[in-house]
């Protein structure tokens, strides 16, 4: 009978089925929506431990993830069942993570709390973390048909074509104009989304020259059927322009016909009001909001 903390370097099909029982739960009880980003969940690197499961009499009532985008920090995000709470299981497991990134030599750990979570936000307060930023989440609505930009005119057609390895210069160049990355950060980030599985990253080219302007990405969960674009920038030079309404258009047309993607959904900075704006006039609506808070172990 398995019981207590079970580090995984990778879940197994019933382990995720369980886990997903547990997120239902938390969320049907809390009236939340945690972020999991199940894509990942299901595509671990091997050898790699970056998911603790907490069992009581065989059933998962605790788990927590440790998603690593950059070799310097980490994002969090976990939950406990509401039966098995004020146990100690959340602080348990968090000690398992923090001691496996001090393993690591990472000395940054941002803990995502949806914004509903009261015990999530107490946790992290008597943690010591530190609130960082908020973050909407936004998902396209039902009704929307996805929108091609190849209806524009040719002079100044919008067309996206899938990054490769050749293009890692300019999605660095990209990723440090458009989110202020630092350049070693940046060659990291570009390494880990074109290798990824369920990684898309595609360039935007104006025109006949093909002249790149931007760059999108997207994680997709073929399961699920759903899609998460992140990492959207349009080039300085070529802002304010219209341009990232077109990109984001063809975007969504990539994910609903081609990868058959049945749900899209994006996170945007509470403060980036013109973001916000362009997601919104795109037919998405906010549907929660997440804190992101920072703990520094280094």
């Amino acid at each position: 009978m398995k019981q207590g903390i079970h580090p995984r370097a990778g879940l197994s099909s019933q382990e995720l089925e369980g886990v997903r029982t547990l997120w239902e739960t938390c969320n049907q009880h809390d009236q939340i929506d945690i972020k999991l980003n199940w894509g990942t969940l299901s595509n671990r690197p091997p050898g790699i431990t970056n998911d603790f499961l907490y069992y009581e009499n065989d059933m998962i009532v605790g788990f927590l993830a440790i998603y690593s985008f950059l070799s310097t920090e980490v994002e969090i995000s976990g939950m406990v069942h509401p039966a098995a709470r004020r146990k100690g299981i959340f602080s348990a497991l968090a000690q398992a993570a923090v001691a496996e990134c001090r393993r690591r030599q990472v000395p940054k750990l941002i803990w995502i709390n949806e914004r509903g979570s009261a015990s999530g936000k107490a946790f992290l307060t008597q943690l010591g973390a530190a609130y960082a930023y908020s973050e909407y989440v936004m998902e396209l609505r039902d009704d929307v048909q996805a929108a091609s930009a190849a209806a524009a005119p040719a002079a100044a057609a919008i067309a996206l074509r899938p990054a490769v390895q050749d293009d890692a210069e300019l999605l660095v160049a990209l990723n440090a104009a458009g989110f202020g990355m630092p350049e070693a950060d940046a060659r990291e980030y570009v390494a880990q989304t074109l290798e990824g599985d369920r990684e898309r990253t595609w360039i935007a080219e104006l025109g006949e020259a093909r002249t790149p302007i931007g760059k999108i990405g997207a994680m997709i969960d073929p399961t699920e059927r759903r899609g998460f674009i992140y990492g959207f920038c349009v080039a300085p030079p070529f802002r304010g322009r219209g341009y990232g309404r077109r990109i984001l258009g063809a975007t969504i047309a990539l994910l609903k016909e081609r990868e058959q993607m049945a749900h899209v959904k994006l996170e945007v900075s509470v403060e980036n009001e013109g973001a916000l704006g362009l997601y919104e006039s795109c037919g998405f609506r906010t549907t929660s909001a997440n804190d992101y808070y920072v703990w520094m172990i280094g």
